[in-house]
This record gives structure tokens, C-alpha cells and sequence, in this order.
């Protein structure tokens, strides 16, 4: 949606990546609410949200099964489900605008269907788990909403967005681009054969390809330690040198300042308070001695 935006200018064929922004958030609206709430469903299920406590789980959550199938085939942009009609629009703005950022979202779709079906077949197929109880199938309240979201993220696709949101209110004449819509689809359907090829069944098949990758798939796994180098220069850097000598300032300097002003005034109102006794002649006194020195100074002066 973010690249879409990027490769969008005003008006005419220039806004399509706008069109299209809107049109993917539209439908990443149904599929996206649809994963989460079939994470849910899956979660409360088998009382975990660790993927390698999970397998076999279709025979237990039919409706759950289905409907994150759906989901899964809607993100991957499997037509005709709706995240093949905007993820298209995306491609091809990004096609127009920039052919870098093209070949970006062109592997990275292929990339999402690998993801999203090894997760897939990992929870719904995979290896038996030994459950402490027996799996069941989630009540209506959330059944429900799961078949309603997978029915969205299927048609919601053929609404003419592209006649409903534009940059300038103007209507697009849009068609299908064949170049660019078949190319994504079989990379799409790529990613989910090696899904398949490596997850349905549990194999040693993905340990082995992760050790023939070495460093580079530890430190994709590890994030490329970015966790890591976020601490250090926070904790080590920022807390030590930067935030701990200013909230000892804070705390000594500007608190001692505040605390002194309070003290000293506490300490004087105490010392004169006996000026104000409230003896008439007391006043009498102090005024006519404020007269006098008045006036010598005025004398003097």
C-alpha cells in the first residue's frame, strides 16, 4: 500500500498507484481481519500461540481450516479472490512508475505466498501434535465473522474500485494487464509449491536448506541482529551517556534549585513573620520610624 503511494502522482493514469493504495487497503482489510481472527480461532483451540504446538489441526477446525485457506490463497493474490484484483493494480502502477520497485514486489509477492502457506501447512497439516485435549471448533460468535470475512476477501474484488476512489474523483479505464497479472500469479503459485514441497509433511527437507544458506540464514533468522544493535546503542549508549547525566541534572540541579527557592522563602517568611503582629502601635511605630528614615535619606540626598 506504502509503494503504491509512492509510485502515485495526481491525476489521469499518474494516480493509479493512489487507486490502487486504496483499493489494496480495501481488500487487506477482509483477508488481513480474516488471518488474525483465524489466528485466534486456532489459539484458543490448542491453548498456544507457538506455531510448533500446532499440526493436523484441519480435522478439529473445519471452519477455521477453510476459511484461513481462504485467507491465505486471497493474501497470496490467487485469483479470483480480491487480493489478486488490487495486489495487480499495485504491480502495475509500480511497473509504470519505477521497473526496480517493480522486480521488488514482483518477488516479494512470490515471497508472501512461501510464508503464508508454510504457515498454513504447518498448523493445518504438518505433523500430528499430541494435544493435552482435544481441539474443537470455535463458537458462532467467532465462526460467524470468519465465514463473513472469507466471503468479503473473495468478492470484494470485483467491486469497480477503480470507478469509486481516484485521486482526482476522475473514473479510470482500467483493464487487465496480462503481462503483469500472469507472471504474478505463477510466481504466487511458485512460492506455494515449495510450501507444499516443504511443510505439508513434516521433513528434514527445510533444516537441511536452512544450513546450506549458513550466515545468511542465521542472521535473517536473528533479524540481522537489529534487536540487538537497538539495545546496545539504546541501553549502552543513549541510557549511560545521554539520559542518566540528564536526569541527574534534572534531578540535582533543577529539583535542588526549585527545592532551595522554596526552602530560603520558607526560612525568611519565617524570620520576619513577627513584623506582621497584628498591635496597632506595633504599626504606628514602623511607620512613623519609615517616615523618619525617608526623610533623612531625602536630606542626605
Amino acid at each position: 500500500m506504502m509503494l503504491a503511494l509512492g509510485v502515485s502522482g495526481y491525476g489521469g493514469e499518474e494516480g493509479l498507484g493512489y487507486m490502487a493504495s486504496m483499493f489494496h487497503l480495501f481488500t487487506h482489510a477482509m483477508f488481513k481481519a480474516l488471518l488474525f481472527l483465524g489466528a485466534g480461532s486456532i489459539i484458543h483451540a490448542v491453548h498456544s500461540n507457538l506455531m510448533q504446538d500446532m499440526g493436523g489441526l484441519r480435522k478439529y477446525l473445519p471452519i477455521t481450516h477453510i476459511t484461513f485457506l481462504i485467507a491465505c490463497l486471497t493474501i497470496s493474490g490467487v485469483p479470483p479472490f480480491s487480493g489478486f484484483f488490487s495486489k495487480d493494480e499495485i504491480l502495475v502502477a509500480a511497473l509504470h512508475h519505477n521497473k526496480l520497485l517493480f522486480a521488488v514486489e514482483f518477488i516479494v509477492a512470490g515471497l508472501t505466498a512461501f510464508y503464508m502457506f508454510r504457515l498454513y501447512f504447518n498448523v493445518f497439516w504438518g505433523k500430528d501434535r499430541h494435544y493435552h485435549h482435544t481441539p474443537h471448533e470455535s463458537p458462532l460468535t467467532m465462526t460467524i465473522p470468519l465465514m463473513f470475512l472469507a466471503f468479503a476477501s473473495i468478492f470484494s474484488g470485483f467491486i469497480p474500485f477503480h470507478s469509486l476512489v481516484t485521486s482526482d474523483k476522475m473514473h479510470f479505464a482500467t483493464e487487465m494487464n496480462f503481462a503483469v497479472a500472469i507472471p504474478s500469479v505463477l510466481i504466487g503459485l511458485l512460492g506455494i509449491a515449495m510450501a507444499w514441497i516443504l511443510y505439508k509433511k513434516e521433513s528434514v527437507a527445510p533444516e537441511k536448506l536452512s544450513k546450506s544458506f549458513g550466515i545468511l540464514y542465521t542472521a535473517t533468522y536473528n533479524k540481522f541482529y537489529f534487536d540487538e544493535i537497538y539495545l546496545f546503542v539504546t541501553k549502552k549508549i543513549i541510557f549511560n551517556y545521554i539520559s542518566r547525566p540528564v536526569a541527574w541534572f534534572d534531578r540535582h540541579i533543577v529539583d535542588g534549585f526549585m527545592v532551595g527557592i522554596g526552602t530560603v522563602t520558607e526560612k525568611v517568611s519565617y524570620r520576619i513573620k513577627g513584623m506582621q503582629s497584628g498591635q496597632l502601635q506595633h504599626y504606628a511605630f514602623m511607620f512613623v520610624a519609615g517616615a523618619l528614615a525617608l526623610a533623612l535619606v531625602m536630606i542626605l540626598m
